[in-house]
């Protein structure tokens, strides 16, 4: 009996520790970041509507630099310096806006991916030193992003005004304020 106790003691404390130094289940996916992101049709998408929303500025840019090389002058110089100013300003604002939204998406995608398959964690392939291929999920990164469809145009500007619109409606009771008061007052 002395010996069976102390053997239980053992025992019971070994079974302790290795429940402590159980380490919890990880499991990771590896994602080539730059092929996922370009390599799907959203990214395609993307580009064709930047390149064709850029081809009526590009072109007003080539005829103000062909009418500069023609007959160069402060107007002909300064309508070439303003087309390529407009040119630039706006694609580089639009392909911001772009990137933005498909980046958006991008990330939306990689975290669905994450929770539905059950993952810990998503790394970047360019981060990771060594991996073995069973856990690379770009094919399937690329396969949700081309399920997905995103609108690149931009909203009409008589949509963004609407706002403005509704504020001298919101202002009329406030105007009708003063005159409840004086009523109140008689």
């Amino acid at each position: 009996m002395k010996r069976i106790l102390p053997l239980i003691g053992i025992i019971v404390l070994v079974l302790g520790l290795s429940a402590c130094n159980q380490e919890p289940s990880v499991k990771i996916g590896i994602v080539d970041e730059a092929a996922a992101f370009k390599d799907n049709k959203v990214a395609t998408e993307a580009m064709a509507y930047l390149q064709e929303m850029g081809k009526p500025l590009q072109e007003k840019a080539e005829a103000a630099y062909k009418a500069m090389q023609e007959n160069q002058n402060e107007e002909t110089v300064a309508a070439y310096k303003l087309a390529m100013g407009e040119l630039q300003n706006t694609m580089t604002a639009e392909q911001q806006r772009i990137v933005a939204m498909v980046d958006g998406k991008f990330n939306e995608v990689l975290e669905n991916y994450r929770k539905e398959k059950g993952l810990t964690l998503i790394l970047s392939k360019q981060s990771v030193i060594s991996s073995s291929e069973t856990v690379d999920i770009t094919k399937d990164i690329v396969n949700a992003m081309n399920g997905i469809q995103l609108d690149f145009t931009r909203p009409e500007p008589a949509a963004e005004a609407a706002p403005e619109a509704a504020a001298p409606a919101e202002a009329a009771p406030e105007a009708a304020a003063p005159e409840a008061e004086n009523k109140k007052a008689e």
